[in-house]
């Protein structure tokens, strides 16, 4: 009872630290807020901010910032009363972290701990974005009715299943809620998540976080760690009608509540970074199906150039376990349908407990429909009968399933607003 006293004491302060801003930036003002609904942010202005609020939320079709960090939460609390509060503070955490500003203004009380831990102060935002998603578990759990919510569940919002090859962890693995903060700075990252972490005690605590990196000043596709360009074929972000058929949930889709909202998936790739490295270059290039340098298709000379697996059925030149051929058919009616929104990272985490490097690609997509979208795709990869060549040298380790909550349109609302109403 003590900590729920004091904990209430918490979020009752830093309420009032985050009201009270506008007397006090200990970051200074950011130079520009963009527009409601945009989302999109100059690649020039390091302390340029993103609008927390929107129809959709940010971190989806959001330009890719250089870090990310991705956390999943357990809810401790069986009061869903509680679990909404929780919502509600998020949501008035992250537009002010977003908007550039401090979560408490000066002085702060002596007696308590810090509300804002500090360590972001005189950085810049770097564009910093976060997404919030629940996983399948918030819903039920051991057959449990949690929260009354239950019936609410959207049919597709599934615990991911072990595929072929597979090696999940559980301490890795699934959550009730998981946050994605993206940033040009990995600090404010990490000072997002640490500070939603713990406004969170009592009610949700960390299961899992896993950071990630891109190469902050590389030109065109960005490369995966086996060296080469990972996401040639994702689809523009400014394309509504792609991001309207194949990324957005809509009120038709089975859950209303969504509406605005997307799914979600994270795979922690680990690859074998010591094996791969002893292949020769053209057996990388096979397995991959593509050319190393300028990531062409084997039968092309440009990176966006179509293969023509058409006039290849036998595989001599891309072969048909490649990577490419199996990720992307590209023919039949499904093709197009299956297309996802990639947004994925790489990550460097030491050694592995048998010294081995531990590294790899935090793998994250959106789409419309997990299971005719990822899982068709994730299907034909992991096929025993043929499957791609590039799983003898990866291993996926964790990741989830999660369902991206809709926007939040204006300040007074709040994320997960319509899946309690």
């Amino acid at each position: 009872m003590g900590d729920k006293m004091n904990r209430r004491a918490f979020l009752g302060m830093t309420a009032a630290g985050a009201a009270g801003v506008v007397l006090g930036d200990l970051l200074g003002k950011a130079k520009q807020v963009m527009p409601s609904g945009s989302h999109v942010a100059s690649a020039d202005a390091a302390n340029e901010t993103i609008s927390f609020y929107g129809a959709h939320q940010t971190g989806v079709v959001t330009p890719a910032q250089n870090f990310a960090n991705v956390a999943a939460f357990d809810v401790t609390t069986s009061d869903v009363k509680e679990l909404q509060e929780l919502l509600k503070h998020w949501t008035e955490m992250a537009a002010t972290l977003m908007a550039g500003k401090p979560l408490a203004v000066e002085p702060q009380d002596a007696k308590f701990p810090p509300i804002d831990t500090g360590e972001q102060i005189g950085l810049d935002t770097g564009k910093l974005t976060i997404t919030f998603a629940v996983g399948s578990t918030l819903f039920e759990k051991e057959g449990i009715d949690r929260f009354g919510l239950r019936s609410r569940k959207p049919a597709g919002l599934t615990e991911m299943p072990i595929f072929h090859k597979d090696s999940l962890q559980d301490q890795l693995t699934h959550g009730d809620i998981v946050i994605q903060a993206c940033s040009d700075d990995p600090m404010i990252c990490f000072h997002a998540i640490r500070n939603l972490s713990k406004a969170a005690r009592g009610v949700a605590h960390l299961r899992w976080q896993q950071t990630g990196q891109l190469g902050v000043k590389s030109q065109g596709t960005k490369r995966n760690l086996f060296g080469f360009k990972d996401g040639t074929n994702n689809p523009a972000l400014n394309d509504e009608n792609f991001m309207k058929n194949n990324v957005w949930v809509e009120s038709s889709d089975g859950a209303p509540w969504l509406a605005g909202g997307t799914y979600m998936v994270v795979r922690r790739i680990h690859m074998r970074i010591e094996t791969w490295d002893q292949q020769s270059y053209s057996d990388q290039e096979t397995i991959m199906g593509r050319q190393k340098v300028s990531g062409a298709p084997l039968d092309a000379h440009g990176e966006f150039d179509q293969p023509n697996f058409a006039g290849d059925a036998e595989g001599k030149v891309t072969a048909l376990d490649s990577h490419i051929r199996l990720s992307n058919p590209r023919a039949g009616e499904n093709s197009e349908r299956e297309r996802i929104l990639r947004r994925g990272y790489n990550f460097m985490d030491n050694l592995d407990d048998v010294g081995r490097i531990n590294a790899g690609l935090l793998f994250v997509c959106f789409n419309r429909n997990i299971q005719t979208q990822f899982e068709s795709i994730q299907k034909r990869l992991t096929n025993p009968k043929l499957p791609d060549r590039m799983l003898a040298y990866t291993d996926t380790t964790g990741g989830g399933y999660f369902a991206v909550l809709p926007g939040v349109t204006a300040k007074g609302a709040y994320l997960g607003q319509s899946l309690f109403a």
